[in-house]
């Protein structure tokens, strides 16, 4: 498995992740000023083109900062299997393993191998990504902007509450959902209070707890309250 650098590996699973039902963001900000390398509703991905042991120290350190704003998410460090001292890097491995970071050493996974070998056998179009070809991100979405995380964040807590909860979501509560939105792109106060309001008489308590949480930190803290998305 070869890529020509990291931008094509970063592609390249990319594409897998979109492939596997995963909704993919890529570079995402964060307040720390760091930038996510991937970001779906289930990973936090910290992608390295080869996974040494000091390669992996440092992703980790850099994921666990980001973890904090993404506290829902696996985190997740992808990269390549060193040729050399690879010994050394399943030791680490498995030490971030019982931290709860995972380690994808893509070059040694099935699924990830047998996908490299169907891009490769494909008959490619011009402008189409190749393993090896330094690529546009393809359906990869760049996440530019504190507007687009905290809409981010937004998507992320219903798709949560969603999974998570047996009841299914009613109409109601699925179009004060696309409201609230809206409202929190446009950092919209009156108009994510008008959609909490609806929320919080929803049949699904975690629903309702989330919405009156919400609620109050726009209250007390007006448009810095829309910070506390990932917190609530």
């Amino acid at each position: 498995m070869e890529f020509a650098n990291l931008e094509a590996l970063q592609a390249f699973l990319s594409r897998w992740l979109e492939q596997h039902g995963h909704e993919v963001y890529c570079h995402v900000p964060v307040s720390s000023g760091e930038k996510v390398d991937i970001l779906t509703q289930d990973y936090l991905i910290r992608c390295t083109h080869t996974l040494t042991e000091a390669t992996l120290q440092e992703s980790a350190r850099d994921l666990q900062v980001q973890w904090g704003h993404f506290p829902d998410q696996q985190p997740i460090v992808a990269g390549l299997t060193p040729e050399q001292s690879w010994e050394a890097a399943y030791a680490v491995a498995e030490d971030l393993k019982g931290r709860g970071i995972e380690v994808w050493f893509i070059d040694q996974m099935p699924s990830f191998t047998g996908y490299y070998t169907q891009i490769a056998k494909q008959q490619m179009v011009p402008g189409e990504v190749t393993p090896t070809s330094p690529v546009p991100w393809g359906g990869c979405l760049l996440a530019t902007g504190v507007a687009t995380i905290l809409g981010l964040s937004l998507w992320f807590a219903f798709t949560i509450l969603e999974r998570y909860q047996r009841q299914t979501v009613i109409a109601q509560d699925r179009q004060a959902w696309e409201q609230l939105h809206g409202a929190v792109e446009q950092w919209d106060v009156s108009g994510s209070q008008q959609a909490l309001a609806t929320l919080s008489t929803s049949g699904n308590p975690c629903v309702a707890t989330f919405s009156n949480r919400f609620s109050e930190a726009l209250e007390q803290r007006g448009p810095e309250g829309f910070r506390e998305i990932n917190p609530i």
